[in-house]
């Protein structure tokens, strides 16, 4: 298997916090349970971003930037990430 880095939930609108850190708003995501890779997986091509972000969440040492994945939970990337 190639690098890949669990990003987990995307954080789409941020929560808000008064001064003593109750939270006011809660935050909102982005919908699935992101990963990224260094490289195409051919067994989750169902998953792949189609357009890959423009400015992913992470980039790989020397600015490669990943492949990127979203799975629609995290128990199926668990069973895909298994499967291999």
């Amino acid at each position: 298997m190639n690098n890949q880095s669990v990003i987990g939930k995307i954080v789409d609108t941020p929560g808000t916090y008064d001064d003593e850190g109750n939270q006011l708003t809660a935050p909102t995501y982005l919908t699935g349970w992101h990963v990224n890779t260094t490289s195409k997986v051919a067994d989750w091509a169902d998953y792949l971003c189609d357009p890959q972000p423009s400015t992913p969440m992470r980039v790989y040492a020397g600015g490669v930037l990943p492949v990127c994945y979203s799975f629609p939970d995290q128990a199926t990337f668990e069973a895909m990430h298994n499967a291999e």
